[in-house]
């Protein structure tokens, strides 16, 4: 797992990164002639999780209410005003409040009336402690979850680690952080134990270990939190330590779908549209992409588009696909910019201009959009709307391949022959360069250069 793919989360909600995904993508640029290949191009997701180590309201996507260990009497103020969704011990029957709605001066106000009254019930603690995170008085929010973390309080013990890992209110400290962590999860904190599987699968603190952030990640979501029941999919669908999953994979996604993270709720979509990990469904797909929408899911955004644009499962709306994709592309979903540059290269959705295909495959690139990798090889291939460079056409597919873009790498075994010589003399080169190739640089695409295309595929 790449360290940079997701950070941590204090809130019960997620923010989506994250990441460096591949949902539903564009169709490849369709300049080839005669393709022998299908042109529809659908790789299955391969999403992070949001990445923000904040509460902030932009950076957060739903995970499961955590219930109550126990019910333990009526909510007062305090409680209506700031009970943790993270908390085991909160008060059973008052809805919890999320950290982005929380009125930070009032929940302060109540809860410390609370605790004057009654300074034997440890909540009253901890809750006025988030109240003063809420309003950024770190150092007097620290203060407090020590004072509810020396009387045994789990979800105080869990706070402070958050403060060492954020550095909020003391120095940042990884090391306290996952002490802190450790702590509060063998005090059965599902929120700790999320974190804890953080720390081993970025390898923050500790040895990057994909087995050991699995079995936090599952422990965590036996507690509830559907956060950790999406990262645990993640990593039974991408880790090259424990054996690949798919099939586990999506039932885990489709577990935290159904406990209400969004980016859940997307990455199944993604595999019930594509079939992957059992059969496709592509009813329940737009179902999921639909609700991860009306939760400002920006990959949904695209997922959900492609499905109208293209009329998966559904009528077919391209003007609704292109709205859902622009507003995709404005909510940081790189793929979504390729799709919109497909639409004007093809002029299917979109009034035909390939120099606007161009600039948005450019943007799509600038983002981490592999697809835009391969459509940039074949613009500068073919000469559209720029002129023909063989040299940096195949400097992009260098890019596309070594990303792991599986239409490129069957282009180059399968199709090679629509590309041009030049291309394909120009890639024999730069493999030779780097020593892969030892070949005659003829443009023939034979066992010697394509042993040397699996030597860089999917290798960055």
């Amino acid at each position: 797992m790449t360290s940079t793919r997701r950070s941590l989360l204090r809130s019960q909600l997620a923010r989506l990164l994250p990441i460096a995904a591949l949902s539903i993508c564009a169709l490849p640029a369709a300049a080839q002639t005669t393709p022998k290949t299908p042109t529809g191009y659908a790789m299955p997701p391969r999403m992070a999780p949001p990445a923000a180590n904040t509460r902030d309201a932009a950076s957060i996507g739903t995970v499961e209410t955590v219930k109550p260990a126990a019910g333990n009497g009526g909510g007062s103020a305090c409680d209506r005003l700031a009970a943790d969704p993270l908390d085991h011990d909160r008060v059973k029957d008052v809805p919890a409040v999320e950290f982005d709605a929380l009125d930070g001066p009032a929940a302060q106000t109540a809860c410390d009336a609370a605790s004057a009254e009654a300074p034997n019930i440890l909540r009253f603690i901890y809750q006025s402690a988030r109240a003063r995170e809420k309003q950024k008085n770190y150092t007097g929010a620290l203060d407090l979850y020590r004072k509810a973390a020396r009387r045994g309080y789990p979800a105080a013990f869990a706070a402070i680690g958050y403060a060492y890992d954020n550095g909020e209110g003391v120095a940042q400290d990884e090391t306290e952080a996952m002490r802190w962590y450790l702590d509060a999860a063998q005090r059965n904190n599902a929120f700790a134990m999320f974190n804890l599987g953080y720390f081993y699968d970025s390898g923050r603190g500790v040895a990057e270990d994909d087995a050991a952030a699995l079995d936090w990640y599952i422990k965590s979501a036996a507690g509830g939190n559907a956060r950790a029941m999406n990262d645990a999919g993640f990593l039974l669908e991408t880790s090259n330590t424990v054996p690949r999953n798919v099939e586990e994979a999506r039932r885990w996604y489709i577990r935290s779908a159904e406990a209400g993270s969004a980016v859940g709720m997307t990455n199944a979509a993604n595999f019930l549209v594509n079939g992957t990990g059992g059969p496709a469904d592509t009813q329940q797909a737009l179902d999921w992409y639909r609700k991860a929408v009306d939760a400002g899911n920006a990959d949904a955004m695209n997922g959900l588009g492609n499905m109208l644009y293209s009329g998966i499962g559904v009528d077919k709306d391209m003007a609704e696909g292109m709205r859902l994709y622009h507003k995709a592309a404005d909510g940081g979903n790189a793929t979504a910019l390729t799709n919109i540059g497909y639409a004007y290269e093809t002029g299917e959705g979109e009034t035909k201009n390939l120099a606007e295909a161009m600039s948005f495959y450019r943007r799509a690139a600038e983002a981490g959009d592999s697809i835009a990798f391969n459509n940039i090889a074949n613009f500068y291939d073919k000469g559209l709307s720029v002129n023909a460079d063989p040299a940096l056409a195949a400097e992009w597919m260098e890019k596309a391949l070594r990303a792991g873009v599986t239409f490129s790498r069957d282009q180059m075994r399968d199709n090679a022959d629509t590309w041009s010589l030049s291309f394909r003399k120009a890639l024999q080169q730069r493999l030779a360069g780097q020593k892969l190739y030892s070949g005659p640089v003829d443009g023939g695409f034979g066992p010697q250069t394509q042993a040397a295309i699996d030597g860089i595929f999917g290798r960055q």
